[in-house]
């Protein structure tokens, strides 16, 4: 097997997916920005841009020279407050 073949392409590459709520909790508790830019199906640039503006509709943490974004947040935008949640409280 060639090395090219074992390289795992960016979810960049997979334009206009649908992502479930367990695909995206899945990611952890952070995920880079542009997977969170994939997700809200919106561009790279735009979301750089609205990174440097601070409008960015969930939390972006800066770690070094990397983009974070908080994944319980993207979660809460998506789908809304956990429902299972509030049936364990």
């Amino acid at each position: 097997m060639s090395r090219r073949a074992r390289i795992r392409k960016h979810p960049y590459y997979f334009r206009n997916r649908m992502w479930s709520r367990e695909e995206i909790e899945d990611l952890g508790t952070t995920c880079p920005l542009l997977t969170a830019a994939e997700i809200l199906s919106i561009s790279r640039n735009a979301a750089y841009i609205h990174v440097e503006a601070g409008t960015f509709p969930v939390k972006v943490v800066r770690i070094g020279n990397r983009l974070r974004v908080v994944v319980p947040e993207l979660v809460e935008l998506l789908f809304g407050a956990d429902e299972r949640a509030e049936v364990q409280r």
